[in-house]
């Protein structure tokens, strides 16, 4: 991502006059003010404005194929824990049984006889078509980037404004 900051708006913490006054003594003394004296207070926090003209395409494309993959494998990795679970309670036994009773066997009978589920052939489908998603996805993004470099070309881009949090 390549920022630019063209006149970098910055807002100065507010300056608060404090005045000091003497009290009179006796009825008849005037109130002579002191001198002001100035002391800055930082009320909030130090701001500047940026602007993002433009991302690296090759930069985002790495961020979202590294982005895509993990998030393949954790959706992989947490199917994987569901279809043990159900495996071990008996729910894919009963789910493969009802699917050949609606398919009929190859045999040309008509009784129910479970196939099975084979739990290692259908991981490794869906982590390769978790792979191949992946892949799809990283280029989606990239060329989302793209189509922002396009559009802030002619408009300018996104103007964001960031601030400095107080210690």
């Amino acid at each position: 991502m390549t920022t630019t900051a063209e006149e970098p708006k910055t807002e100065q913490p507010t300056v608060d006059p404090a005045i000091d006054v003497e009290l009179a003594t006796s009825p008849t003394t005037r109130v002579q003010p002191s001198r002001a004296r100035t002391k800055p207070i930082a009320r909030g926090n130090r701001r500047t404005r940026v602007t993002v003209r433009r991302f690296g395409l090759l930069s985002v494309f790495k961020f979202a194929l590294i982005f895509s993959v993990c998030a393949v494998i954790v959706a992989w990795l947490a199917f994987m824990l569901i279809f043990f679970a159900l495996q071990a309670a008996g729910v894919t036994d009963t789910v493969s049984y009802w699917i050949d009773c609606v398919i009929n066997g190859s045999d040309g009978t008509k009784r129910c006889v479970a196939s099975g589920i084979d739990g290692v052939q259908l991981f490794s489908w869906l982590f390769g078509a978790g792979l191949v998603l992946a892949a799809a996805s990283a280029v989606l993004w990239t060329f989302m980037a793209l189509i922002y470099n396009l559009i802030a070309d002619i408009v300018g881009g996104v103007e964001v404004v960031l601030a400095e949090k107080p210690s």
